[in-house]
């Protein structure tokens, strides 16, 4: 009432980076709130599609208003960077339009491919498997990380990690990487400055060729969070 947003974006199912699941009554409620004050509503479903979880979409409660977003790229394959959006059928030239003037368009390659892996059936089969993957890979991550606080799902690729005293995130975040692990730290989530601060840590474990290979990644995080400050000096 305040602000007068005409369009506001959620993630409500495995959202990034907290792995949250909005319940059912917050969905209603924000699709009764967005009709009464003329807000267009963004759903950003590329986890979600993933999760298998029975919660219905925001784009089922108020279609007349949401436009749902979905694509290939985190559950098939990261190179198909393809994807679509279901909207209201009045806006879809509209968003056709803009897509070209905004990006150039989606090379006809990689739409056609898309369209085959989807319309065949492959990119379900691709999905599947790729599931079972990530859960061997989340199944990993619980075990070496086994006694710190975080959040997972069995079919996320990343995990939501606490970070203990004395750790900053920028700080863990430098010393990871100071030991050839990258991770993501809060801030790059933020969309503009605020009081609040979480002492947390985007971990994705998807880049690993191999088991060995994120094993050896979540022991070195392991250390670091075992040692404290003691283990990183700050220094460059």
């Amino acid at each position: 009432q305040q602000q007068h947003p005409k369009l506001a974006f959620l993630m409500p199912t495995v959202h990034n980076p907290t792995l949250t699941i909005m319940p059912y009554e917050r969905r209603a409620a924000i699709a009764a709130i967005a009709r009464n004050h003329g807000v267009w509503l963004i759903e950003d479903d590329l986890y979600g599609g993933m999760a298998d979880d029975e919660t219905p979409l925001l784009a089922s409660i108020a279609p007349d208003r949401t436009f749902l977003v979905n694509g290939l790229s985190k559950s098939v394959a990261a190179g198909v960077r393809g994807g679509w959006i279901a909207c209201p059928p009045h806006f879809a030239q509209r968003i056709k339009v803009t897509h070209r003037m905004i990006t150039g368009g989606l090379p006809f390659i990689l739409a056609e491919t898309c369209a085959r892996l989807v319309q065949s059936g492959k990119a379900h089969e691709i999905r599947k498997e790729s599931v079972k993957d990530l859960s061997r890979r989340v199944q990993l991550a619980r075990e070496q990380l086994a006694g710190f606080d975080f959040e997972s799902h069995q079919h996320a690729p990343f995990l939501w990690l606490k970070l203990p005293e004395p750790w900053m995130s920028g700080t863990f975040k430098n010393a990871a990487y100071r030991d050839g692990v990258l991770v993501d730290d809060e801030d790059e989530f933020k969309t503009a400055r605020g009081e609040k601060t979480y002492y947390r840590v985007r971990v994705g474990f998807s880049s690993p060729k191999t088991g060995q290979e994120l094993t050896a990644g979540l022991m070195i995080l392991r250390r670091l969070l075992e040692n404290g400050g003691s283990a990183y000096d700050g220094e460059i």
